[in-house]
């Protein structure tokens, strides 16, 4: 089946997500209804416990209010994709353990605590090793600066040694969650085609990121773990779009949320991708 006629098979069961999204950002549907809809979930389902591991992209980074837990993580209090996943699915999100500003290093203190008879994993990983942390800082204030130029370099030089990191980092999850499907997801076009030199490059960017990822999952081989591409889902909706999936405040450039994916992309893109390519089975 194409990734056309699975996306089209889908969107019709696909409306309550949109319909619960509306409802989140218009403040109808709160954490507490969240949590009390988790606990009415039969044994059976909880035995099905769902793990979210990771950066930014799975913590829910652009879709505050964040969960204020103490730590700088910015886990979307109502708006990550794993919430959604939760909702939508008979999965239950047993913990979201993503954090904004995570590598692959700090996977494996993700890992500690986490029940082994996970049933899903999902995680983003690999962007923070690849500089894009300071590709943002470097050019948000200026991109057209020799320093914005340098840093998306710099960039690109990092990705030839991060298919080892990632192969070691997902091979950790595999052998520490067993019984777990692991599913890595893709890092989305982050910008509408055109609408900024700098958004066009750092497109580019996230392409070549993304190759690395996929094939990273590839050359292991392991039936467990398999590769998401959200990039259909996501297609027509970055930043400068109509309806962008990315949140972004052109009057802060240094707003926390900027160029994550925000409820939109966490449902309707995330959220979506994973049903479509049958990660999900939706209730």
């Amino acid at each position: 089946m194409t990734s056309q006629r699975k996306t089209s098979r889908f969107l019709p069961r696909f409306g309550a997500v949109a319909v619960l999204t509306a409802a989140l950002l218009a403040g109808a549907v709160s954490a507490p209804v969240v949590a009390q809809t988790v606990d009415r979930h039969s044994a059976a389902v909880a035995a099905s416990s769902y793990v979210a591991l990771g950066d930014s992209f799975t913590s829910g980074q652009g879709a505050p209010p964040y969960v204020l837990d103490g730590t700088p993580c910015l886990r979307s209090k109502r708006a990550s994709y794993p919430i959604f996943a939760d909702l939508v699915s008979p999965l239950k999100l047993v913990s979201n353990k993503a954090c904004s500003g995570a590598s692959t290093g700090d996977v494996p203190a993700q890992l500690l605590g986490v029940s082994q008879s996970a049933a899903l994993v999902t995680l983003t990983v690999g962007g923070i090793d690849a500089g894009s942390n300071a590709v943002l800082a470097a050019c948000a204030p200026d991109p057209a600066s020799g320093d914005c130029i340098d840093a998306i370099n710099d960039s690109f030089t990092q990705l030839s040694g991060l298919a080892p990191k990632l192969v070691g980092t997902y091979g950790l999850v595999a052998a520490t969650l067993p019984q777990a499907k692991i599913a890595v997801l893709s890092y989305p076009r982050q910008f509408k085609p055109g609408f900024s030199p700098l958004g066009d490059v750092l497109n580019g960017a996230t392409d070549a990121l993304n190759v690395v990822i996929a094939g990273s999952v590839l050359a292991l081989a392991n039936p467990n773990i398999r590769f998401v591409d959200a990039s259909q889902e996501f297609a027509g909706h970055g930043i400068g779009s109509r309806v962008p999936y990315f949140a972004f405040d052109p009057l802060n450039p240094f707003a926390p949320a900027n160029f994550h994916p925000n409820a939109l992309g966490n449902s309707l893109g995330y959220t979506r991708a994973l049903v479509n390519d049958g990660v999900l089975r939706l209730r």
